[in-house]
């Protein structure tokens, strides 16, 4: 993405867009050509203070095309989409009158090295997913997923679970930061009635 300090956002905003916005896209580049699988993927909450890392899995047939069934070692660039959509130039007011239509976002795209866990690890990636899940989702009757039992482990065979450390971090939260008070206002007040999570992530980012 393209540099901004006004838009630049710090460790701590992107673990917080990393916990809201789960559903990542996990690409890579191998002698194939490129991939891009979309997978659930947590903050490794016990890395060591200071290492930013991910949690997350694959089916087998997707790291196969990923080529991390292969020696590695493997790299991917994992991509986090929060709140994000169209902004009208209509909305300006002020000295913003008459500017080009733009999008709001927030993102983060990370480079991250591959460590391709055995099975055991797998499973316990699996059931740390699931149970991270079910609370958010269901948490009156949530299951768990019981890594003892033999039918769960088998069907695990057919997914692989990755530890992602990331390396690189870009990282932006574009919300009509560089226009006016007015504008902003205006902004929100249409968002408040089309898009909702955005004007509340406008007004976390104290747009």
């Amino acid at each position: 993405m393209q540099p901004n300090p006004l838009y630049r956002i710090g460790d701590a905003e992107v673990r917080d867009l990393l916990r809201r916005a789960p559903w990542m896209l996990l690409v890579s580049h191998p002698a194939s050509g490129p991939v891009a699988s979309p997978s659930p993927v947590l903050l490794d909450e016990s890395a060591p203070e200071g290492e930013l890392a991910l949690l997350t899995h694959l089916g087998r047939a997707d790291a196969r095309l990923h080529g991390l069934l292969e020696p590695g070692p493997h790299e991917m660039l994992v991509v986090a989409q929060g709140a994000h959509g169209y902004v009208s130039p209509s909305w300006y007011v002020g000295d913003d009158a008459g500017q080009v239509p733009t999008w709001n976002f927030e993102m983060a795209s990370m480079r991250c090295d591959v460590e391709v866990l055995d099975a055991d690890a797998n499973m316990r990636t699996l059931a740390q997913l699931v149970a991270h899940f079910e609370r958010a989702y269901a948490p009156e009757r949530g299951v768990r997923l019981d890594i003892d039992d033999e039918g769960n482990r088998g069907m695990a065979m057919g997914t692989i679970g990755l530890r992602l450390t990331v390396r690189d971090v870009d990282a932006k939260s574009k919300m009509s930061q560089n226009k006016s008070p007015e504008t902003r206002a205006s902004v929100l007040e249409h968002l408040d009635a089309s898009n909702p999570p955005l004007a509340e992530r406008m007004r976390a980012a104290g747009a």
